[in-house]
């Protein structure tokens, strides 16, 4: 192997080093929960919140989160209510004339 064909070789093998993978991601997200976890506010208690982050960003990445779908909800349509002994009549849920 020439110098030429060793220089391109090296780098390469660099790229792959430095190549950033889902494993490198997940690895880190569990470093970042375990000092989330270690970290301690003044009554004692471990940054839950932030391990919580780091835990939901490996999913994310990891492809177990997907958006939720929307949802329908039906709409009631609310009769008639007294206010101070007069009656309304209220059209919530229909067309309004």
């Amino acid at each position: 192997m020439n110098r030429e064909e060793s220089l391109i070789s090296s780098q390469k093998q660099n790229l792959k080093q430095k190549q950033y993978t889902l494993e490198n991601a997940i690895q880190e997200f569990e470093e970042l929960k375990n000092i989330a976890l270690s970290c301690l506010d003044k009554n004692g208690n471990p940054n839950i919140s932030a391990a919580m982050r780091a835990v939901e960003n490996k999913a994310k990445i990891a492809g177990l989160y997907q958006k939720a779908p929307p949802q329908v909800a039906n709409v009631v349509q609310m009769g008639e209510i007294k206010v101070d002994g007069e009656q309304l009549k209220l059209k919530i849920g229909e067309e309004i004339d």
